[in-house]
């Protein structure tokens, strides 16, 4: 079936678009901008080249009788506030990493509250008639744990090489974003499952009402993300009340073809009140119990537990299943995965790098059964014959886990015939750990931001890093500016067809592939392995404890 493009072909620029640090700058910045919103003035500063406004509330306290319920405005305010401190992260767990995760990666240390509706905004210029593209990042971490705030996230190097508004913010997370109360509860709380949902939409309401006082155009907006974010990217664009807030959607390595279901969302929440003696319906005291007290209960239920469910209304369908949520159609899409997704998530597993072909055929029989699993691996030795077993298990992994949802979401999506779908895969290897991990989960994150100079522990330094930086920046701001990702000086990213599925393979140098890895993408579809309710929001950190 011709994929008949309805929205892009005519419509979209197909200019090229420089790599970093082509646009200008402003040459003198003002030491306090100030920009009036919609509820008061705020005062930034400026970072890198461009001005920075960070902890700006866009939601109130969600703490007390503010608890599970969608999110409100916060109040205004008279005078100027001033924007020079990123707010709280939303509650979470404290994680213990590992010393050799702990070198890879890196989160926030910022305090944890309810109050942490917050939002961060960089932009290259402010009080000038200029509509820049507007790129709203969501976090990773699943539904569980994660900010805006990491280091690797820093919009002002985005913002800057590529002369667009960056936007990162912080949600509701784990039992306080996604705590189905069920019907007992009262129908003021229909939406508590999606809590966190809302606190995203209710932060893509700032941006539509607020953005154009920061250079950036509110009638183009792209929504992107990683792993969790990812994730959070593929339910908004099944969410009616999303609809019209973002142009443009960005899925790196968390394409969520299917999310939870009621089912289980309430038999977590009849778990969870057993363990703290509450009465199904007895919201007060589950409103009354400590931040800390709370999360730590409901932490107990481990990391897939806490995610959006579909309920008819506020999330009618799953994103892309049985086919691609009508809500979706029009909007562009780039969705993708790397090449070793898993190494990231077993580095905490100190019997991978040991593993035997006796422990690689038991744990591959955990996925595909006992009778397949010579198959299976047998597919894999073909195509790798020098791999060891620690890297023939996270190769099956990456693909039973990332590659085959993210396949299968680009086919949905282009059925659908209302807007096009970009396929890439990461390939580049970071050198770090003697070059273990490969192309590892979060690996383009310093790349996309343009933070490889605060990311040598995950992806190294040199010359061909900062190569990388600026290939995945300006691709991924191309595709925010005009709907296409192609790039002047690189090979044209061909839009994707399920007839010759050419895929933009990030590496250098990089290059367009027509179904990469044919054999493997066709024995995942044949067995219909598509991650259901837990897409890749198996996060890096598998297997982690919690304080």
């Amino acid at each position: 079936m011709p994929h008949p493009m309805l929205f892009c072909a005519t419509a979209l620029m197909m200019a090229a678009v420089p790599l970093a640090g082509a646009f200008a700058a402003p040459k003198a910045l003002d030491p306090a901008p100030v920009v009036e919103t919609t509820l008061g003035k705020l005062e930034g500063r400026p970072s890198k080249g461009v001005y920075a406004f960070l902890g700006i509330h866009y939601g109130a306290d969600t703490g007390g009788k503010n608890r599970f319920l969608p999110p409100v405005k916060p109040a205004a305010w008279s005078g100027v506030k001033v924007a020079d401190r990123m707010g709280d992260r939303c509650a979470q767990p404290s994680i213990n990493m590992p010393p050799e995760m702990a070198s890879v990666l890196s989160f926030s240390d910022l305090p944890t509250s309810e109050d942490c509706l917050v939002l961060n905004v960089w932009t290259p210029q402010v009080k000038t008639g200029t509509k820049r593209p507007v790129m709203v990042w969501l976090h990773g971490g699943g539904f569980f744990l994660g900010s805006g705030g990491d280091k690797y996230y820093e919009g002002s190097n985005l913002a800057r090489g590529q002369d667009v508004v960056v936007v990162t913010l912080n949600h509701r997370l784990n039992v306080f974003g996604y705590l189905y109360l069920g019907p007992e509860a009262g129908p003021a709380y229909a939406d508590s499952n999606l809590a966190g949902m809302l606190d995203l939409i209710a932060a893509l309401e700032w941006v539509r009402d607020n953005i154009d006082r920061f250079g950036g155009d509110p009638g183009n907006v792209t929504i992107f993300g990683q792993s969790g974010g990812g994730s959070k990217v593929s339910t908004l664009l099944a969410m009616p009340a999303a609809k019209g807030l973002f142009h443009k959607a960005i899925i790196e390595s968390g394409a969520a073809v299917k999310v939870g279901a009621i089912a289980d969302a309430q038999a977590t929440r009849d778990r969870l009140l057993k363990d703290l003696g509450v009465t199904p319906g007895d919201v007060a005291a589950l409103q009354a119990i400590p931040t800390d007290t709370l999360m730590r209960a409901g932490a107990k239920a481990g990391l897939l537990a806490y995610m959006p469910a579909v309920n008819g209304k506020s999330l009618p369908t799953h994103p892309f299943d049985p086919t691609a949520s009508p809500l979706a159609a029009g909007i562009p899409i780039v969705v993708g995965y790397t090449k070793d997704e898993a190494t990231n998530m077993v580095l905490s597993d100190p019997t991978w790098p040991a593993m035997t072909d006796a422990d690689l055929e038991k744990r591959v029989s955990g996925i595909v059964g006992p009778k397949e699993a010579a198959n299976t691996i047998g597919l894999y030795r073909a195509k790798a014959p020098n791999d060891k077993p620690m890297h023939l298990w996270t190769s099956i992994m990456t693909d039973s886990m990332f590659a085959a949802s993210s396949i299968t979401l680009a086919e949905r999506k282009y059925a659908q015939g209302a807007g096009p779908v970009y396929m890439y895969r990461i390939d580049w290897e970071s050198p770090v750990l003697g070059g273990k991990l490969r192309a590892p989960h979060a690996v383009e994150l310093p790349f996309v931001f343009d933070n490889v100079d605060v990311s040598a522990g995950l992806v190294g330094a040199g010359a061909n890093q900062d190569k990388m930086a600026q290939l995945m920046s300006a691709t991924f701001a191309a595709f925010a500016r005009t709907g296409d990702p192609s790039i002047k000086g690189q090979p044209k990213w061909p839009a994707y067809d399920p007839s010759k599925r050419q895929t933009f393979i990030y590496d250098t140098p990089a290059r367009v592939v027509a179904d990469p890895d044919a054999k493997l993408r066709a024995f995942w579809q044949a067995r219909n392995a598509q991650p259901v309710g837990e897409s890749p929001i198996k996060e890096v950190m598998g297997g982690k404890s919690f304080n």
